[in-house]
């Protein structure tokens, strides 16, 4: 009943995030078209042959390939948002912003998710293409210890990245 729950509920985080489109109503920031789903585009503009990426599910239940991303849906348990990035580069990636998930649902993080600093690391290549593999929270912020302890066991630290396509 719990693994139906859990799948219940991360399919309702996939869902949303899906959801989350900029309509036109909203002003665009630096470098985002008007409303129309330029993500692609952007993706083209922003990435570099050879430079690591994070494979994300905003808006894409396939996921996409990305940099930065101020939004990013880490896993079916874990979403990233309001990020803003420090560091990007080749070793690693520094940033703050705030998560939420599956696994604080109960607790009403999808209303009031937690301020975190975060860092990614372990690129693997993916045909041809690094993309970060793992995550660390580095600062909970107030996030109580079970919270932590339910985020650890959700995904252990693991982001998505592509299948091998050999």
């Amino acid at each position: 009943m719990r693994r139906a729950l859990l799948m219940g509920a991360a399919l309702a985080l996939a869902l949303s995030a899906c959801g989350q489109q900029n309509t036109g109503g909203e002003e665009n920031a630096p470098g985002e078209g008007d409303g129309e789903d330029d993500r692609y585009e952007r993706d083209d503009d922003r990435t570099a042959e050879g430079d690591v990426q994070v494979l994300n599910f905003h808006g894409d239940e396939n996921g996409f390939p990305d940099q930065r991303p101020e939004d990013y849906v880490a896993t079916e348990f874990t979403t990233f948002s309001d990020m803003e990035w420090d560091e990007w580069h080749e070793d690693g990636a520094r940033g703050e912003g705030e998560v939420l998930g599956t696994w604080c649902m109960d607790q009403g993080c999808q209303d009031d998710p937690y301020d975190v600093d975060v860092e990614l690391a372990d690129p693997v290549d993916v045909d041809g293409t690094p993309y970060f593999s793992t995550y660390t929270i580095t600062d909970y912020g107030d996030m109580p210890e079970e919270q932590r302890q339910a985020l650890d066991d959700a995904d252990g630290g693991r982001l998505a990245v592509p299948s091998q396509t050999d």
